[in-house]
């Protein structure tokens, strides 16, 4: 049979896949599909088939889709309902799949050529390439290790590789025992994959030439294999020994990888288990590759949202939780931190008042205050996810509420973020193999790859993918004003002029001059950080 895969990209609590990631998702249905042998499987992402207004011919028809959390992209848009309904028409009289985080909620009324898988796409499709007679179902352990093993190939058909984002998955569902009331995770049966599962799947990856690995397909990265037979507040003993030998084990079949990163950490787990979570924080600062962010879900700094929601730490446990990522990965290895945390914060939980604003500033002021560092602070909006306890909770909008939301907001962006990005990011701090994802206007957009990676602007042409290095030389919202590394003067733009501080009004003159020289920008508080960054 001839397979069509389609990657529509994900964004969800536990994973990433919008370019330059590339979800578990794809690779375990490629995975099912070739592990049965004797099978055709094309693989396209959406951008692909914009650009080239392509419908391959297919048997099944395999759309990975949908964005519990969306938000703002660089490197590609998801699939929208428009272009589900026009695959879907074009494909109707062909067996036309759709799995992924978008099918638990299990909702197919825009179109009746679509089949929503509600379980594991990947089972389905196991099922289907072995003995075509498919039921909706759970994998098994075996089957998920089968599936992320044998689908490693499939990346070598991504328009992005080898500068793509293998997001790894440690486990499924949430070890707590009592669940944040907004999140999904809670209703999956926790399973964790075997070390050596993990460690063979890295290896099929880095043998075809993946260097960018992503822990970031779990709950709690610090309650990787817990011991539930210790119990603390409805948290579990971390093990240590087991992040050692998940960590090590990586590094072992992987010794040259460019990218180490992992995503979600439970503050609650810390502050529960304080000296077993900083033995396996000393692991990850150790293994890890420099710029890695733990993504705290604080949610709330405010008592009765915390209360109304079952979410997981107080104010107080969470700084403690910061404090101790600060301590122990906050060392710079080239020139940036090796690991940092990052606070989320929802807007729109029950209990949620115009005070709850002022609370999440305030705790976001205090850890500035007191010299700690965040490398980021994602404020985003509810969703209500089917099957959670908010699913059918009437959530009204107030106007002064809403108001009160967007003065915080914005206050936490120009107070809190910007500052707090001078001080991880000081001038003249070089950022190396940075990849350009887009433009905007005479902009050049460049992250380096990893988990969260700051979006570097940099004022001149350059074209899409290409890798360079860049200096620090100011700061925007969520965002940093680069050169490139090493620079040379002589051949500065006068859009590049205008970005470096105190050179804005001479930019003009210095153009139109017949030689620019280093020191035509001794005025600049910049000047040293210039010299030490020039050819």
């Amino acid at each position: 049979m001839r397979f069509l895969l389609i990657d529509g990209y994900i964004d969800e609590p536990t994973a990433l896949g919008v370019p330059p990631y590339i979800s578990p998702y794809v690779r375990y249905v490629a995975g099912a599909i070739w592990s049965a042998g004797g099978h055709e499987l094309l693989y396209r992402t959406i951008d692909q088939l914009r650009e080239t207004h392509d419908k391959p011919d297919a048997d099944f028809v395999i759309l990975i889709a949908g964005n519990p959390v969306p938000g703002k992209y660089l490197g590609g848009n998801p699939i929208t309902l428009d272009e589900v309904k026009e695959l879907a028409d074009f494909y109707r009289k062909k067996n036309f799949l759709w799995g992924g985080p978008q099918s638990r909620e299990k909702n197919n009324n825009f179109s009746k050529n679509i089949q929503v898988i509600s379980g594991d796409i990947e089972a389905y499709v196991w099922d289907i390439a072995r003995n075509n007679t498919p039921r909706e179902r759970f994998r098994s352990l075996e089957e998920w290790h089968v599936c992320a093993t044998f689908g490693a190939e499939v990346v070598l058909q991504h328009p992005w590789f080898p500068d793509v984002v293998i997001e790894l998955e440690t486990g499924r569902g949430c070890p707590r025992r009592f669940h944040c009331s907004f999140c999904l995770e809670g209703l999956f049966e926790v399973e964790f994959r075997p070390v050596a599962s993990i460690q063979e799947e890295v290896n099929r990856l880095y043998q075809v030439g993946c260097r960018h690995f992503r822990l970031g397909k779990q709950a709690d990265i610090l309650s990787y294999q817990a011991d539930f037979s210790c119990e603390r507040d409805g948290f579990f003993r971390p093990v240590p020994e087991n992040l050692e030998r998940l960590y090590s084990g990586i590094r072992e079949v992987a010794p040259d990888l460019k990218t180490l990163h992992l995503d979600n950490m439970n503050p609650g787990t810390i502050a529960r288990f304080p000296k077993e979570s900083a033995r396996i924080l000393e692991t990850i600062a150790r293994y890890n590759t420099p710029g890695d962010v733990a993504a705290f879900g604080m949610e709330s700094a405010d008592p009765e949202v915390i209360r109304r929601n079952a979410l997981k730490a107080s104010p107080d446990q969470v700084f403690q939780a910061i404090q101790m990522v600060n301590e122990i990965g906050g060392k710079r290895d080239g020139g940036i931190p090796k690991l940092l945390p990052g606070v989320n914060l929802i807007h729109g939980l029950p209990g949620e008042t115009r005070e709850t604003f002022r609370l999440n500033y305030e705790f976001l002021l205090q850890i500035f205050e007191e010299g700690l560092l965040l490398r980021r602070i994602n404020i985003r909006q509810l969703k209500q996810t089917p099957g959670t306890p908010l699913e059918h909770l009437p959530l009204k909008k107030d106007v002064k509420t809403e108001a009160a939301f967007r003065h915080y907001r914005e206050k936490i962006r120009k107070e809190i973020d910007i500052p707090m990005l001078q001080r991880i990011f000081p001038p003249g701090t070089v950022l190396r193999d940075l990849i350009v994802d887009g433009h905007r206007g005479e902009w050049s957009l460049a992250r380096q790859l990893g988990s969260y990676p700051i979006i570097v602007k940099i004022p001149r042409n350059v074209s899409l993918r290409e890798h360079l290095d860049a200096f620090v030389i100011d700061y925007r919202e969520r965002s940093l004003i680069g050169l490139c590394f090493p620079f040379d003067v002589k051949k500065l733009s006068y859009h590049e002029i205008q970005q470096i501080p105190g050179m804005a009004k001479k930019a003009g003159m210095l153009v139109a001059q017949k030689e620019i020289s280093l020191e035509d920008f001794r005025e600049s508080p910049l000047y040293e950080v210039l010299v030490s960054c020039s050819r």
